[in-house]
C-alpha cells in the first residue's frame, strides 16, 4: 500500500543512499509502504554507440513522501541501501511539492529521462545556462568532467547552492551571464 499526497501532512523529504544503493533503497522504501520518486537518466555512450548507460539523476538521493502523523521514520534509515535523511540544521531537507512535480513533468512512466550525449568543452568557473534535460533554463557553473558522459556543476536550487552532475549533453554551449550569482 502506497502513501499518497491527498492529506496536507504528507511532504516529499529527501533520503541518502549509500554507494551507488539508489535503486535498493527505493525498493526496500516502497516495499515499507513509502512513495518514492527516483528520477533516472538513460543516455547514449559515445563510446558504444547505440548502448545506453542508466544512472540516477542525483546520485545517491531520492525522494520519499512522508506523512509526519501516520508513517514510523524511525524505520528509515535502517533500511537497505539508506544511509539517511537529509537535514540542514535541524530539520529534515523537506522539498516543496512544485519541484518533485516539476522534475516529473521531465521523465517518463518509469522515471527515465532518454538523452543524447555530445562533448562540451568548459573550464572550470564557466558560467553556463543547462539548455537541456530536467534543469533545462537554470543557470549554473562549470565545475569539472566527471567521465566521458557527465559533468559536474554548482547551481542554486530551492536557495541552497548544490553540487550535481549532469550529462555533459546538458550544458550545451559556453554562454555569457551578466547577472549569474551563486
Amino acid at each position: 500500500m502506497k502513501i499518497s499526497m491527498e492529506t496536507e501532512n504528507s511532504k516529499w523529504f529527501l533520503v541518502y543512499t549509500k554507494a551507488r544503493e539508489e535503486k535498493r533503497a527505493k525498493k526496500h522504501l516502497e516495499n515499507q509502504g513509502f512513495e518514492t520518486f527516483l528520477p533516472m537518466i538513460a543516455y547514449e555512450k559515445i563510446s558504444q554507440p547505440k548502448s545506453f548507460s542508466l544512472e540516477p539523476m542525483f546520485p545517491r538521493y531520492l525522494f520519499i513522501i512522508i506523512n509526519a502523523e501516520r508513517d514510523n521514520w524511525a524505520h528509515i534509515k535502517s533500511t537497505r541501501g539508506v544511509s539517511h535523511l537529509v537535514v540542514f540544521g535541524d530539520k529534515f531537507a523537506e522539498v516543496p511539492n512544485s519541484v518533485v512535480a516539476f522534475l516529473k513533468t521531465r521523465v517518463d512512466d518509469n522515471d527515465i529521462v532518454k538523452q543524447k550525449v555530445t562533448r562540451q568543452e568548459f573550464q572550470k568557473g564557466d558560467k553556463l545556462v543547462l539548455e537541456k534535460g530536467v534543469l533545462k533554463g537554470k543557470e549554473a557553473k562549470f565545475l569539472s568532467k566527471t567521465g566521458t558522459e557527465r559533468v559536474r556543476i554548482l547551481l542554486k536550487l530551492m536557495n541552497e547552492l548544490i553540487i550535481t552532475e549532469v550529462p555533459g549533453h546538458d550544458v550545451g554551449r559556453k554562454v555569457i551571464i551578466e547577472k549569474f550569482k551563486l
